[in-house]
């Protein structure tokens, strides 16, 4: 979302085109058109917020856009090739990944394992893409720290990539995959919980 310095200038070059206009069709202009101003920033700034944290979820507004909503806990399974290289003696990991959404930013954050072996990941940049088609894909770049016991005998920090096809309308499943710094690579199921 805009920050206010932006939508201050936005406002500003809209002012200005409209102050030149009314010269141009010879209205005398006075100060007194500016006093509202710091009004008028607030007004927009404040109903941007509204509409990227909750007014884009919901009627009339959804007439407007396309984009899913994908907030919520997610039931995730995965397929690694980690356990190809000895990392552990199940290809197949179980978790949970949290979603966090706006109209403007998306959060995912991935929970497998039970304690001692708890591996938590969270998107360090990321974004949900449309591609011509109407497809949705959430791509990210992500970090994974595993729990400090599993460090060193199991599995170490490490670094990723994502990138899964949203189906269906409204969303309730998620199919990809993910590659790491690793050397490794895997397919991600994620379905969403109600």
């Amino acid at each position: 979302m805009p920050s206010g310095f932006s939508i201050s200038v936005i406002i500003i070059v809209a002012a200005g085109v409209w102050a030149i206009s009314l010269l141009y069709f010879g209205v005398d202009l006075s100060w007194d058109y500016a006093k509202p101003f710091s009004v008028t920033v607030a007004v927009v700034t404040g109903l941007l917020t509204a509409f990227d944290r909750v007014l884009w979820r919901h009627w009339p507004f959804r007439l407007f856009h396309k984009t899913p909503e994908l907030s919520g806990e997610w039931g995730a399974e995965l397929l690694s090739s980690y356990a190809e290289q000895g990392g552990r003696d199940n290809k197949t990991i179980t978790g949970t990944a949290t979603i966090t959404q706006t109209y403007t930013s998306l959060s995912v954050r991935l929970v497998t394992g039970e304690e001692p072996n708890t591996n938590r990941s969270f998107q360090l940049a990321g974004r949900l893409i449309r591609h011509n088609d109407g497809v949705y894909e959430v791509i990210g770049v992500y970090q994974s720290d595993p729990d400090i016991l599993a460090r060193g005998t199991q599995t170490e920090i490490h670094y990723g990539a994502f990138r899964y096809r949203v189906i269906g309308t409204p969303p309730k499943k998620m199919s990809g995959h993910y590659w790491t710094d690793r050397n490794t690579k895997g397919s991600i199921q994620l379905k969403k919980r109600l």
